[in-house]
């Protein structure tokens, strides 16, 4: 047996559950991961998904990112504009109050995250 096909296994294998954390993150903090995407673009939400599986190798149905969508624009973060010669497609764009929103929602959640990881680092070192 070829070492070198052993070593294939172990990668592929550890590359499948790093996907599944990376799949999980991305699905209990979807919220955070559209802010992220949305932050500075005006986007429909079909290209929202299209980018969250490119980024992340992640399949979110569209109906999660349009919840979240129709939640921002309630909470005032997003307004919608219409693609010019297509009145059907509607992209989101953050309002000026929306930016600040964003900018201190995605602060605080790398916070936390930069903390939890901290503490992993220093479990490990003892």
């Amino acid at each position: 047996m070829d070492p070198e096909d052993d070593k294939f296994i172990i990668q592929t294998s550890e590359w499948h559950y790093q996907n599944d954390y990376i799949e999980d993150i991305v699905k209990k903090h979807l919220n955070v991961v559209v802010l992220s995407i949305i932050k500075n673009n005006s986007m429909s939400g079909q290209y929202i998904v299209k980018e969250i599986f490119y980024k992340y190798h992640v399949y979110i149905s569209p109906s999660a990112i349009y919840s979240i969508l129709y939640l921002l624009k309630r909470q005032g973060v997003l307004e919608i504009d219409t693609v010019k010669g297509d009145l059907r497609t509607k992209c989101y764009v953050p309002t000026e109050k929306g930016r600040q929103i964003i900018n201190k929602r995605l602060n605080e959640f790398k916070a936390a995250f930069d903390h939890i990881i901290m503490c992993i680092d220093e479990r490990m070192l003892s």
